[in-house]
């Protein structure tokens, strides 16, 4: 099992993705949230939950209030504390490079993803973190 929480400020891009892994059966505990900062809070509060945290989160960038900027400073100061590790994809609309580079310098952050996803991309994530869980458990 592979869970995944999702983080965006816009709740259609909740919707577009929930269809797609409903569609093509890919991540069956996929969790929505539109404010980063309650994921934050979230992940403080189980930490020490192997079972509780997320194997994927799928990031936005450009989010009022608590960005995702300030979303991966904060997990940065957090990610050493949780048992497991736990990996981001940036999920965003820009096309700008310079947010390319930056989120790809934290190395927790594994890939940049322009929206919209595509079939064959959410597959790929799918089984990669199944294949992993499968090894690990």
């Amino acid at each position: 099992m592979c869970k995944l929480v999702m983080i965006d400020d816009n709740p259609l891009e909740h919707l577009i993705m929930q269809k797609m892994f409903d569609r093509y059966e890919l991540f069956h505990n996929a969790s929505h949230s539109l404010d980063g900062r309650a994921i934050i809070d979230f992940l403080k509060g189980n930490r020490a939950n192997t079972a509780e945290l997320p194997d994927v989160i799928f990031l936005d960038l450009h989010m009022p209030n608590f960005s995702g900027w300030d979303f991966l400073e904060q997990f940065k100061r957090l990610c050493r504390s949780f048992p497991k590790p736990i990996n981001i994809y940036i999920v965003s609309s820009s096309i700008d490079p310079r947010d390319r580079l930056r989120s790809l310098q934290y190395p927790f952050v594994k890939e940049f993803l322009t929206k919209p996803l595509h079939k064959n991309k959410l597959e790929l994530l799918y089984t990669t973190y199944l294949n992993i869980n499968r090894r690990a458990g």
